[in-house]
């Protein structure tokens, strides 16, 4: 039980929390970004979802919806700005806790202002920045620290890693009831799922050979979807397998990416690949040394 909570709620450098609040910072930049320019067909008073059918979606659950009073595009612009600016101050750590903050609460009202347009990648990315609000993501890859050392503050703070653990088993959970609810159907079973998707026009993205949508190619990337999956339920944390298990979900990620368009997903699933890699192991990687986390304790005794 002991290994167990120091593995939760030990302590350690905050390095990979810092590094994944980068790269889901950049996201939630790009996705603001990819939503701008329809703000007035996604979210404005006479665009595809007026005010009232959102009041009908969502009927009497209370909601953090302050979007839908607004029937003025300038708000809506101005909104929109707020949710751009959180996303570039979280991507590079520049005051850290209320940009995060700033940026779930905004991402939030937009999607209960118009949440038809949602996909799984909006719910997975909403859910990254809620952990993110409330973890030290901002101790390491940030301006925060940067500006912590110029100032000539202690640097030698170790967190509590549980919200990296969180990322992990959200990770997991996604993974696992993807594949139990694959399992109960018929076409995963058989070997024939990865052949329907391919019969979704509006998906279709890049030229794809003729005989790569047929058996038994179809056959080999149902069963592999699965195989990866369930490993990225379980064997991802098993340190022996964990490199070749998250290879193989990028390679997953990849050939979806590659053949259907899905609009930031496979970025938003593979992000969470980031936070099984340890502290310690980003130590030869390192871009910035002054934006980086002390040593591990372990080479601090060493030394």
């Amino acid at each position: 039980m002991k290994k167990l909570n120091d593995y939760i709620f030990g302590y350690g450098s905050p390095l990979t929390l810092g590094i994944y609040r980068a790269v889901i910072g950049f996201l939630s930049m790009v996705n603001v970004l990819f939503q701008w320019p329809f703000a007035e067909d996604w979210y404005g008073p006479n665009g595809f979802v007026p005010l009232r059918v959102v009041d009908q979606f969502h009927g009497d659950v209370y909601r953090w919806q302050p979007l839908n009073y607004v029937d003025n595009m300038a708000i809506t612009h101005i909104a929109f700005a707020i949710w751009l600016i959180s996303s570039i101050t979280t991507m590079l750590g520049y005051k850290t806790r209320i940009s995060t903050i700033v940026l779930v609460l905004t991402m939030v009202a937009f999607n209960h202002r118009n949440p038809m347009i949602l996909n799984s990648g909006d719910t997975l990315l909403r859910q990254s920045l809620w952990i993110l609000a409330v973890a030290p993501c901002g101790n390491a890859f940030s301006l925060d620290r940067y500006f912590k050392f110029k100032k000539g503050e202690d640097l030698s703070q170790w967190v509590s890693l549980w919200p990296q653990r969180l990322v992990q088993w959200q990770m997991a959970i996604v993974y696992g009831t993807t594949v139990w609810h694959k399992l109960t159907g018929t076409t995963w079973a058989a070997g024939t799922a990865a052949w329907f998707p391919t019969r979704l026009s509006e998906f279709h993205r890049f030229p794809y050979p003729e005989a790569l949508d047929a058996p038994p190619f179809t056959q080999f990337v149902t069963y592999y979807t699965l195989a990866i999956e369930v490993a990225l339920a379980t064997l991802v944390f098993w340190r022996p397998a964990r490199k070749w298990v998250l290879i193989g979900g990028l390679l997953l990620h990849a050939m979806i990416e590659y053949r259907m368009n899905i609009p930031l997903f496979g970025f938003v699933m593979t992000a969470q690949y980031l936070s099984f890699i340890e502290s310690n192991e980003w130590k030869n990687w390192r871009p910035w040394r002054k934006l980086a986390p002390p040593p591990e304790r372990s080479q601090l005794e060493a030394a």
